[in-house]
């Protein structure tokens, strides 16, 4: 069976494949947060302006551990302007290219 990291990339890549628009818009899906959660070890969030921001990825990766950019990431274009992306390609497990994990 494959680990959890795995898994999540699977299922994560099944849901692209059957709904992108939908899946697209959840990963786009932001909400504002406090300090407190913006502070937590694994749960990757970004500050936009003056606000703390956290999406599912950032929980997944929270939830899932690893270095400080995550484990599952997302290939595909993204807006300059407002960091969304405009298109998913897919999704993708980090560790294969870790560059924040010292040898």
């Amino acid at each position: 069976m494959a680990d959890a990291i795995e898994q999540a990339v699977k299922v994560l890549n099944e849901a692209l494949e059957r709904d992108a628009d939908a899946v697209m818009a959840l990963v786009n899906y932001r909400v504002a947060c406090n300090d407190t959660l913006a502070g937590h070890p694994t749960i990757q969030v970004h500050r936009f302006g003056e606000v703390h921001k956290i999406g599912l990825l950032g929980l997944l990766n929270g939830i899932l551990g690893g270095g400080p950019s995550g484990d599952i990431g997302a290939k595909g274009q993204i807006d300059p302007q407002t960091g969304r992306f405009t298109t998913i390609k897919r999704f993708v497990d980090l560790r294969l290219d870790r560059l924040d994990v010292l040898a």
